[in-house]
């Protein structure tokens, strides 16, 4: 069988979602049908190009540290040319729009893959994506939310196909959640609130820490647990747990490469964010039996159901975030029971085995 050459383009191999999912996809890649290249364009965010490389994948940087810069097109078409790459398949909208510069003078596929509704982009980020929507070939979101965003973009079609996790690598451990708690200074007996989101605006930290604080007037043996990059919310959240005289009870982690070692030793995943496509992290904690409260926005309501699986709060909305941290922290065994319904949901709808065989398929209708 002749392989199909395919490069899988992302702005960089940080520690975000997209990027997470590429590392997860990467043992159930079919290398008999297709031999795979990675591309990225920041060179500062490479944390995930040597466990990229490390399962079999060529990683290659193209050294460009502003996306509008020019430079990116002709270093992907040299290396589109130089490769023999036949399908570029580019995640989120910059290398997006630079793979369909790229298929213009060069006889490559263009799929899509947009992880976030449209609203959150830039307003030139979004118009420039829209008006070159219509050279892809193929698109794909990751939610009915965001798939509805994209649309009007384009005459090409958009496929919805819901993010996976390794379910087989995610398993609830007692061993990582005391060594995890021991490491943050958290006493073993305290209920640990959880966000695993990279410290920006639209993940809305600051809502979650009110509610938190909150909590903490009924239940003192409390913690809350923050997980991602430090990015431009960072000093906000700082002066609010000051301010709220909550700092002792607070941990800012940082980014993390075991985010599901971590997250075995959280009780409660809180997702507060403004808008969302279908976040790895809520798949991740919800495999491994964690109760989860996430605000009603983008591709979360299609796998959490209120009351059955998870809570579901408003978004923007203090006051129901805190009443859901409330029922989760009673010894009623509510948050067991849908902790256990979460796990079942994504072991049987989400594992990243069934993703990768989707969009695989897809690449065999374009290519045909």
């Amino acid at each position: 069988m002749i392989q199909k050459r395919v490069l899988i383009l992302i702005k960089g191999l940080g520690l975000g979602g997209a990027e997470t999912l590429l590392t997860s996809a990467a043992p159930h890649l079919d290398h008999q049908r297709f031999r795979y290249h990675v591309g990225y364009f920041l060179p500062w965010k490479d944390a995930l190009a040597e466990p990229l490389a490390a399962a079999g994948l060529p990683v290659y940087c193209f050294g460009i540290r502003w996306m509008a810069d020019l430079r990116a097109v002709l270093r992907v078409r040299a290396y589109v040319r130089e490769q023999g790459i036949e399908l570029i398949h580019a995640h989120l909208p910059w290398p997006s729009v630079i793979a369909r510069a790229v298929a213009r003078c060069c006889d490559v596929k263009v799929v899509y893959t947009e992880h976030g509704c449209w609203e959150r982009l830039h307003p030139l980020t979004r118009l420039v994506n829209r008006l070159t929507m219509r050279w892809n070939d193929l698109s794909i979101a990751v939610s009915r939310d965001v798939a509805q965003s994209m649309a009007g973009g384009g005459s090409t079609p958009i496929r919805t196909i819901t993010n996976g996790v390794d379910c087989a690598r995610l398993q609830p451990s007692d061993e990582s959640r005391i060594a995890v708690r021991q490491e943050f200074g958290i006493p073993q007996g305290n209920l640990v609130v959880g966000k695993v989101a990279n410290l920006t605006p639209v993940k809305n930290h600051l809502l979650l820490i009110r509610a938190f604080a909150r909590l903490l007037e009924v239940l003192p043996q409390a913690t809350l647990l923050l997980v991602g990059q430090l990015r431009e919310s960072t000093e906000a959240v700082r002066r609010l747990v000051d301010r709220l005289g909550i700092a002792e009870r607070v941990v800012v982690a940082g980014p993390r490469q075991d985010v599901p070692r971590v997250l075995s030793a959280i009780d409660v995943l809180a997702i507060s964010s403004h808008t969302e496509g279908l976040p790895i992290s809520l798949l991740e904690g919800m495999a491994l039996g964690c109760a989860v409260v996430c605000t009603r926005v983008g591709g979360i309501p299609s796998v959490v159901e209120d009351g059955r699986n998870g809570l579901l709060v408003e978004p923007g909305n203090v006051a129901q975030m805190t009443a859901a941290l409330e029922q989760l922290a009673q010894r009623d065994g509510l948050a067991a029971r849908l902790g256990q319904a979460a796990a079942s949901t994504v072991r049987e709808q989400f594992d990243i085995a069934r993703m990768v065989r989707q969009v695989e398929s897809l690449y065999g209708e374009v290519l045909q």
